[in-house]
């Protein structure tokens, strides 16, 4: 996390002291997408509370070392230019395969026309880029790590 974004973060936690959330679990700083335009669309539907869901390929966890998130980590929210918009709690986490994602998850990320087809027809095409960029091959047996949220600051 830059200064900047971890000044953000200490802001949230300075206004809910009550709530020890923000001392005891993982906090991140990223950006939702893979370009400018899309990162910026989905941290104002973020801010706005239109988008309170994401997923990601599990490969991709994987691959990078990282750990799988949790239900109660925070995160902040980035744009474009890596500003923090807003910060978010998962609220749950599960996996399931890329051809299981209900109609009901693809709306509740709250993108494109909010349509199950867009869901899918855009998310294939991201997923299958990152699988290109990572040597891998992505399919519809694939898993994802679906993502539920609620932004909490500001």
């Amino acid at each position: 996390m830059t200064p900047a974004q971890w000044r953000f973060f200490q802001r949230y936690r300075d206004i809910s002291e009550a709530d020890a959330h923000g001392r005891q679990c993982r906090v991140i700083a990223e950006a939702f997408g893979d370009t400018p335009e899309l990162i910026d669309e989905c941290a104002r539907l973020i801010d706005a509370r239109i988008k309170q869901a994401s997923c990601g390929w599990i490969e991709s966890w994987r691959v990078e070392n990282e750990p799988l998130p949790r239900a109660g980590q925070l995160t902040v929210v980035l744009d474009s230019l890596d500003a923090p918009v807003c910060i978010i709690a998962l609220t749950s986490v599960t996996i399931c395969r890329f051809d299981e994602v209900t109609p009901a998850f693809a709306a509740l990320e709250g993108e494109g026309d909010g349509s199950y087809a867009w869901w899918h027809r855009e998310h294939l095409r991201f997923f299958q880029n990152e699988a290109a960029r990572l040597g891998a091959v992505f399919t519809d047996a694939s898993e994802l790590v679906l993502e539920r949220f609620e932004k909490v600051f500001p």
